[in-house]
């Protein structure tokens, strides 16, 4: 199945992977020259720093891929995608601890008997958590202070003329967030927009509508019923789509008479 060319990767794009791997081989050629954790005393410098370099590159792609997953089911949970944090480095360092285990026997047998278990994984926690919190951090910054540009990638249902941002905002129906990117779904079609979404709705000063989630910002007039998920509420949209409602925000959109409709 291809990728939907309107939607950033789930996984990452290849830019980011490319940035990440390389990343990856400049902290393994650094701690392969530190030898951290006795390894100094392990074989030479290259061979030590194969082993690193190796050892952080297959870490970086299991933890760039769980801090991916893990943001987005938080996303679907109406939590921060930081809340993915603690549960992604506790998996991730038991995944990426015992092949890595096996890998460093490989080259150094006596490891098995000088290392226990729990000490490794303890070393492994360690190393992983300054990186990927690192990691997770230096990208949402970057996502959140990046130019003020568009990237406009017009949907297979958008007309022409959304081939370029449009100054009208009167017909927009609701934002969405999507990784760094804030999909702006119009009446014609939908256009992604880099930036935070608290810079996007200020351009939309004309229209009627309210932030309902953290990822969600949704005009009136887009409104076609509300629904319970459980015990969370959503609003059905006019286009078939569902935006969720925060807990944090019934009372705002019940103050503002958008919930009238709600289901007992």
């Amino acid at each position: 199945m291809s990728a939907d060319a309107s939607n950033p990767p789930l996984l990452g794009t290849a830019r980011e992977w490319t940035i990440d791997l390389s990343v990856a081989v400049a902290i393994g050629i650094l701690l392969g020259l530190m030898g951290p954790f006795g390894s100094f005393f392990n074989d030479g410098p290259a061979v030590r720093v194969a082993y690193w370099v190796c050892s952080v590159a297959f870490g970086m792609v299991l933890f760039g891929t769980l801090t991916r997953l893990g943001a987005a089911g938080a996303r679907r949970l109406g939590l921060p995608d930081w809340a993915a944090l603690p549960p992604v480095i506790l998996v991730g360092t038991v995944l990426l601890g015992a092949p890595l285990r096996l890998f460093a026997i490989a080259f150094w047998p006596g490891v098995i008997e000088a290392v226990p278990l729990t000490a490794w994984l303890g070393q492994c926690l360690a190393i992983s958590t300054p990186l990927v919190v690192g990691a997770y951090f230096l990208r949402a910054r970057q996502g959140g202070q990046a130019p003020a540009r568009s990237v406009v990638i017009p949907s297979v249902a958008s007309a022409p003329s959304e081939a370029a941002p449009s100054a009208d905002t009167s017909n927009v129906l609701y934002l969405r967030m999507e990784d760094h990117y804030v999909r702006i779904r119009t009446e014609q079609g939908s256009r992604l927009e880099m930036g935070p979404l608290a810079r996007v709705t200020a351009m939309l000063s004309g229209v009627e509508g309210l932030q309902t989630h953290r990822s969600w910002w949704v005009a009136r007039r887009a409104i076609a019923g509300v629904e319970r998920d459980g015990r969370n509420l959503r609003l059905r949209l006019v286009d078939g789509e569902s935006a969720p409602v925060s807990r944090a925000s019934v009372a705002k959109l019940r103050a503002a008479g958008w919930l009238a409709d709600e289901i007992e």
